[in-house]
Formats: C-alpha cells, structure tokens, sequence
C-alpha cells in the first residue's frame, strides 16, 4: 500500500508545485524559514505516519538520535498542542520527501470544509500574502505588482483525503491524530 500512497504523492506534489508556482509572487517559503513547523498539532493519518516512519527508519543513526530526543522531551513535557515538530533538525525538515499533507500543502490560500478562504498564519508574519493581505479585515484586497491574483485552493487535508481518493488509488489512510498522538503510542 506504501508504493500506491507514494503513487497518490506524487499526484498531489505536482499539482502543489503548479499552484505553488501560481501564487509565487505572495510565496515567501525557503528552506531553514520553518515557521510552520516551530507550533502546530500536526494532525496525520495513520497511512501518512507510517510513511513517515519508514522513511526515518532509512536515515543516519545519528539523525534518528536527533529526533528521539525531541520526541522524548516532547513526552517528557506532556505537550499536547503547539509544540515544534520532532523532524524539524536544524531548521530543515528531516523527512521532507515523507512529510504529511497538512506539510506539503501550508503556505497556500486553502478552502476550509465549511468553504470559508483559509489564510496561511504565516501571513501576520510579513510572510506569504502580506503584501496584499489588510489586517484591519483580515482579507487579501489586492492583487500582485504583477497583477497576479491571490488563489484559493481547495487542499484542505481531510479533501485530499477523501474516500474517492482511496478507491483510486487503492489506499487507506486509517485513523486520524496528532503527531504527537501517534509518537505516544510508539514510545
């Protein structure tokens, strides 16, 4: 089921790095900026966390050290929420190639289930769509200097993860939980 769900991935990547490209003019994401992986609940599918997993069984002993520390303290702390994402080692996502939806899709203007625009925190950063974005409304109100429009995309996670999905591409994503949730049980 692995190889099928890498399959889906690479569906989904494409078609993230179109729309990424899109909305390029209000993209400020680069590498060691992680911002979206310093505070969140990371929320993941049993399917996702497995991938996840097999992919940081392949890297160097000292890396997988890294991460179990984190993890540890984490547990440790009894962090439920808002906490900095085990995997994130020096700024850098050590699972990048095997990292969540809800990690490839941030940054992007994205639909919630209830069809409201969902804007990227990151925006009250001066980050991605703060040029463009009216923190008195909190709305985007203009376009870019290039006359490139702000998009919304519908990616929300539970969207992209829906049961037609499945049926395609022969998957099943499992149980849903937070990162933090699914690392409990391992430990």
């Amino acid at each position: 089921m692995i190889s099928r769900f890498q399959s889906y991935l690479d569906v989904i990547d494409v078609k993230l790095k179109e729309m990424f490209e899109n909305q390029a003019p209000f993209i400020k994401c680069k590498i060691g900026c992680a911002y979206c992986c310093r505070e969140g609940d990371y929320p993941v599918s049993e399917l996702e966390y497995v991938n996840m997993m097999l992919y940081y069984n392949s890297l160097q002993d000292n890396l997988k050290g890294a991460i179990n520390e984190k993890i540890n303290s984490l547990i440790e702390q009894k962090r439920e929420k808002y906490y900095e994402c085990p995997f994130l080692i020096k700024g850098v996502c050590s699972i990048y190639p095997a990292r969540p939806l809800i990690c490839r899709t941030f940054g992007l203007i994205s639909y919630t289930e209830s069809g409201r625009k969902k804007i990227p925190f990151c925006v009250n950063l001066g980050l991605n769509y703060s040029e463009v974005f009216d923190e008195k409304t909190s709305k985007i109100v203009k376009c870019a200097q290039d006359g490139t429009e702000p998009n919304a995309y519908n990616i929300d996670r539970l969207f992209l993860r829906r049961k037609e999905i499945e049926e395609t591409f022969r998957i099943y994503f499992g149980e849903d939980k937070a990162l933090i949730d699914w690392l409990k049980e391992e430990g």
